[in-house]
């Protein structure tokens, strides 16, 4: 069996402050040397931002760049913002923020919309929480603040919430 050898962690991924009871799970560096850190519940930025595993939408990875799509809270609907991460070098974060992505989804369901448009109802898991956070996501080409699509999206999510929890 071969001796299977770990990168040491850098300093600058060790000074990364975890939340209570988060542990470091994945880390990799930027091309400026900035650390990027899985914990156990969030993703820590190297310009400080902490993102919760539920609050972000997808992550692709097309080597050496990770992008992010965040979600972010507008009058109760997500709306998107990308991050990108140029890293240095491989290793298990682009994987690990993926899985940790997928883990906090517990329902999905996208619904289309009349006349036209759609929007994805999402349940998403928070640490210690039973209940599921829920959030509607309405397509680029989806007007959130049209009252009809609104209302038939609010519809679509009470359904939601009665059948899932």
């Amino acid at each position: 069996m071969p001796f299977l050898r770990r990168t040491p962690v850098p300093e600058t991924v060790k000074g990364v402050q975890l939340g209570p009871g988060e542990r470091r799970v994945a880390w990799a560096l930027t091309a400026e040397g900035e650390p990027v850190v899985a914990g156990s519940a969030s993703l820590h930025l190297p310009d400080g931002t902490v993102l919760g595993w539920d609050g972000i939408e997808r992550a692709q990875w097309e080597s050496p760049v990770l992008r992010l799509i965040e979600l972010t809270e507008q009058d109760r609907s997500g709306r998107r913002h990308e991050v990108r991460l140029d890293l240095t070098q491989e290793t298990e974060l682009p994987q690990v923020v993926r899985a940790r992505i997928s883990a906090s989804v517990a329902w999905s369901s996208h619904v289309k919309l009349r006349p036209s448009g759609g929007v994805r109802i999402v349940g998403r898991r928070r640490p210690g929480q039973e209940v599921l956070d829920w959030q509607l996501v309405f397509d680029r080409d989806t007007d959130p603040h049209d009252p009809a699509l609104r209302a038939q999206a609010e519809e679509q999510l009470l359904a939601a919430r009665r059948t899932i929890g």
